[in-house]
């Protein structure tokens, strides 16, 4: 992937958000001639042994929380990380009725807690679940030997949900797809204007869906609360007009 290209979802923007996402693989880095010297085919990178997520919190505002173990860790990730530049990439997919703040994920940025993230598709925080489209979330995280120690890197996505349709059920479900990982690297002596990144798709294994069940407002109640909305709105505006007229 070159340089100038910064997300490995710049590429697949319609199949992140549309039906091309059924039949595409995100994954997919187009091949290229323009590849980094040295660059070591048979180059024993570290390998995927397990990734776990699980949807933490309560309410409108909850966690996706990621446990990535990878299985030769240890002397081989050491080995690796001494000649390359190397970090997590976690692509998630947001269905419809959830949304990532891409000014709330900068500030993950800027507290270094992601080396870099952003958000693709509908980015509109204020609309609705039934005016939004799809969104997805790439973020980058540091591989290091400070956090490979432990062959483990937990990685948490703050997410939101957005005003559901109503429901009779008096909540709406919204269902999580399996995320795409790949491991991002360059070698560490080469000029970055030189050279690409490589992205290695880590195969992962698809995750047990992640399923949020989000309140919303029961459709036979609503002629019930527009009544009340609108008595409580011409008391407060009948008390905002004697007041006034007391006081004149």
């Amino acid at each position: 992937m070159p340089c100038s290209r910064t997300y490995v979802a710049d590429a697949y923007l319609d199949a992140l958000t549309g039906q091309l996402a059924q039949h595409r693989d995100l994954t997919e880095v187009p091949e290229t001639a323009d590849l980094c010297k040295g660059l070591d085919d048979d180059l024993d990178v570290p390998v995927l042994s397990e990734v776990h997520r699980q949807l933490v919190g309560e309410g409108s505002h909850r966690r996706l929380v990621y446990s990535v173990k990878f299985g030769n860790c240890e002397d081989d990730a050491v080995k690796f990380l001494d000649g390359y530049a190397a970090n997590l990439v976690i692509i998630e997919k947001l269905p419809s009725g959830v949304f990532a703040d891409p000014f709330e994920l900068q500030h993950f940025v800027e507290r270094k807690v992601f080396l870099d993230v952003a958000v693709f598709g509908d980015t509109n925080l204020e609309l609705p679940s039934a005016l939004s489209n799809r969104s997805a979330v790439e973020i980058h995280f540091d591989f290091k030997p400070s956090t490979t120690m432990d062959c483990n890197l937990v990685v948490e996505l703050p997410l939101h949900a957005r005003y559901p349709p109503l429901d009779s059920s008096g909540y709406a479900t919204v269902e999580f797809g399996s995320p795409d990982l790949l491991l991002h690297y360059r070698k560490k002596d080469t000029h970055p204007d030189s050279c690409i990144w490589v992205s290695k798709n880590l195969d992962a294994e698809p995750v047990d869906k992640a399923v949020w069940r989000v309140p919303c407002g029961n459709g036979a109640h609503a002629g019930f609360v527009s009544s009340l909305t609108f008595i409580s709105a011409l008391v407060c505006s009948m008390s905002v007009v004697l007041a006034a007229s007391l006081i004149s």
